[in-house]
């Protein structure tokens, strides 16, 4: 079984840009995950320490995780949240794993939200990440680019393109052409 770790396969972080904002929204897996391989999968052992150094250098000003308490202490990352450069945000917006945002998620959004859209607009990098990187950091990804204003077939398509596999499940892309007419009609970027 192949083993994935910081120093065979250094953090990728996939782009995504938009016409919609100056900065870069990044996509990942989880930093530092340390996880047996299932199911023929690779075995992760990643350093913690050093994913985060490579979130630091890559520019993030915010770095947005996704995943629940109980993901932290499965992937071996429980010191995550107080490992962070003091200099990048921490944002810790849980989602259940295969799911969509619930109401919780939703209140934490409306007040964390402008700032990362403020950070986008004037050229900032925003990095997000769940576990593999693909369903939750996907769906914020094109929620994102719909508050925006981009069309959410687009915004779908725009990361699938910057991160194929990307939004997993059809409840996600569901809730992601669901949540557009709710962005069209104000502007998420001014403080709510």
């Amino acid at each position: 079984m192949k083993k994935c770790s910081d120093q065979s396969n250094p953090l990728r972080i996939d782009e995504l840009r938009s016409t919609h904002f100056s900065g870069v929204v990044g996509m990942t897996y989880c930093p530092g995950r340390k996880l047996p391989g299932l199911s023929g999968d690779r075995d992760w052992d990643r350093d913690l320490q050093a994913d985060l150094a490579a979130i630091e250098s890559w520019g993030a000003e915010v770095l947005i995780s996704l995943i629940e308490e109980h993901e932290y202490r499965f992937a071996g990352v429980g010191r995550l949240p107080e490992l962070v450069p003091e200099h990048i945000r921490h944002l810790r917006l849980p989602i259940t794993d295969a799911s969509i945002p619930g109401p919780v998620w939703e209140q934490s959004w409306r007040r964390e939200g402008p700032f990362v859209h403020r950070v986008l607009a004037r050229g900032g990098r925003v990095c997000i990440h769940c576990m593999g990187g693909f369903g939750r950091t996907g769906l914020l990804a094109a929620r994102i680019l719909v508050e925006f204003g981009e069309e959410p077939e687009r915004a779908i398509r725009a990361v699938r393109a910057a991160r194929p596999g990307a939004i997993e499940t059809s409840e996600q892309e569901s809730y992601v052409r669901a949540i557009a007419g709710g962005f069209r009609s104000r502007s998420v970027i001014d403080p709510l």
